[in-house]
């Protein structure tokens, strides 16, 4: 039996939303959240657009189980010479060109794909798709069909994807280059049709009939704020070995699937998870079965 620490961080948790109803540019705009709130506005889930009446610049696959890539899997990269296009922050899906590299390309672009299938870690099976869709339409037909867009870990299935390509195609690497002011992640995205628009001037989000559309930092708008309560809370987590494996390699994973659970009963919005470490610096504390009973464990 192991304990650990799991931490609640609704970071979002109450938001109170400001109108300020002044033009000005967005750096000024966020100076003046930042003096007065706590940022210029972030818009995390559906909600929160509804109630109005969400990053970073890193690159990742659309298969997100960590197990699944093991000890430097998940960053594996076979460029091409020039690629990626860094200051074209527009360009945020990935393709696999007929000589095995890589490329950056408009994610609206429509290409043949290869899913990944099944869970097999030592050996998985790749299908190539040949109806040519955007990045995300093929994402979501390899979502309902098999198991996800492919990842590529390492160079012989890099080798292997190359041998079935005769164009270029959709892997499952992205990225979302847009960034919240506060700093804060989410991939979530309400953008007008047509947005963003594909150029390095427009790099600021404003709201048009509202939905999403980047302008011009420079451009003098009404804008709004937000200010956030932050709540923050610790429960302890009953967890029961049935095998020989090191809980501390499974951390990734369980959080994952914690996670996904507050997912499935729409307990997500609000709600980060993650691990607290004890002050011994490990996450996980073995019990003994009958100390353990008399405790109450969480249920998510």
């Amino acid at each position: 039996m192991i304990l650990s620490g799991l931490c609640f961080l609704p970071s979002c948790f109450s938001h109170s939303y400001f109108y300020i109803k002044s033009g000005i540019p967005w750096a000024d705009a966020q100076q003046f959240c930042r003096s007065k709130y706590t940022d210029l506005a972030t818009i995390q889930n559906q909600k929160e657009v509804d109630k109005l009446g969400s990053t970073l610049n890193t690159w990742r696959w659309s298969l997100e189980n960590q197990s699944y890539y093991g000890k430097g899997g998940a960053g594996f990269r076979n460029w091409a010479a020039g690629e990626p296009h860094e200051g074209a922050n527009y360009q945020v899906c990935v393709l696999m060109t007929s000589s095995g590299q890589w490329a950056d390309e408009l994610c609206t672009s429509k290409l043949p794909f290869i899913c990944y299938k099944g869970s097999q870690i030592t050996s998985p099976d790749f299908i190539l798709v040949n109806d040519l869709k955007t990045w995300t339409e093929a994402q979501l037909y390899c979502r309902d069909n098999y198991t996800d867009l492919a990842s590529v870990r390492n160079q012989a299935e890099n080798d292997e994807m190359k041998m079935m390509l005769t164009q270029n195609t959709w892997i499952g690497l992205h990225r979302n280059s847009w960034k919240w002011s506060d700093g804060s992640v989410n991939s979530f995205s309400y953008w007008y049709p047509g947005a963003p628009v594909p150029t390095t001037t427009a790099t600021c989000i404003g709201a048009y009939y509202g939905k999403w559309y980047n302008f011009n930092c420079n451009y003098q708008f009404f804008f709004l704020c937000f200010e956030a309560h932050i709540i923050r809370k610790v429960v302890q987590v009953k967890l029961k070995k049935t095998d020989s494996v090191e809980m501390e390699d499974l951390k990734d994973d369980l959080l994952q699937k914690f996670s996904q659970t507050l997912k499935d009963r729409s307990l997500d919005d609000y709600v980060r998870l993650t691990w607290v470490k004890r002050s011994d610096g490990k996450m996980f504390e073995k019990k003994n079965t009958e100390k353990l009973n008399e405790t109450c464990p969480l249920r998510l």
